[in-house]
């Protein structure tokens, strides 16, 4: 079987880099044009402070504890960390998903579009090695749509904001979470089944309570999309899963 390892480690360096520089590039000039604005809110304070933290600490993974991957780069031959390196793609996201002032969402989505690529490569390596392809294939559909189902914290005006917010919150960080186990699942393991029930109906329960409590103010129809899929396809995957043999 052909490894895409090369191909699939620039591609994890595509999603680092532009993430990265989006990111950076709305705290610099949030702090360079409006500093005072960074930390006028306890939202602010929260995106502005996540933010940095989620880009201090991917530096910190990507620097001094990711040699496999660098070296994977130049040599063919090299041993990529992939825990680690999954690892250290989940810490990144979480800058991803808190707006901030000055965040350019198209760039953020060319991004995401390097890491769906990767994963795409690696389904490829692993078709064929044993297990069943299809639920395979099926799974990584399904994992696509549950990171589409994350919601970015945006701010809102209605009169339980900070409730709000702090649903938000907790909401996109733990899918984070287990969008980064599954990630971790599709480099280390046969990920055929991915429909666990847990990250599931944490991504059901979450999504409809940041729905229904900004439901008056706006609805976020790419969350609501991409939850009713990520639900269609959890129950025909778990449904096909117990009647393949």
């Amino acid at each position: 079987m052909k490894s895409f390892q090369k191909p699939i480690s620039f591609l994890f360096l595509l999603y680092f880099l532009i993430l990265f520089a989006e990111r950076f590039q709305s705290l610099y000039r949030s702090f360079s044009l409006s500093r005072k604005e960074m930390f006028s809110s306890s939202f602010d304070i929260y995106v502005n402070v996540v933010t940095m933290i989620s880009l201090f600490s991917f530096l910190v993974l990507i620097c001094f504890f990711n040699k496999g991957f660098w070296a994977s780069l130049v040599s063919k031959d090299a041993k990529v960390d992939y825990s680690l390196l999954t690892l250290t793609a989940g810490v990144i996201l979480i800058s991803g998903m808190v707006h901030t002032e000055y965040t350019i969402p198209p760039i953020q989505f060319v991004s995401y579009g390097a890491l769906i690529a990767l994963m795409v490569l690696r389904t490829v390596e692993k078709t064929g090695e044993g297990g069943d392809n299809f639920l395979m294939w099926y799974s990584l559909i399904y994992c696509v749509m549950f990171s589409m189902a994350i919601p970015v914290v945006y701010k809102s005006n209605i009169d339980k904001a900070a409730l709000f917010h702090t649903i938000e919150s907790i909401v996109s960080l733990t899918l984070v979470v287990a969008f980064t186990y599954m990630l971790n699942r599709v480099f280390l393991t046969k990920a055929d089944n991915l429909m666990s029930l847990v990250p599931f109906l944490i991504m059901i329960i979450g999504d409809v309570l940041v729905l229904a409590l900004r439901w008056k103010e706006s609805v976020n129809s790419f969350v609501l999309i991409f939850a009713s899929v990520s639900t269609l396809m959890f129950i025909i995957g778990r449904i096909l899963a117990y009647f393949r043999p």
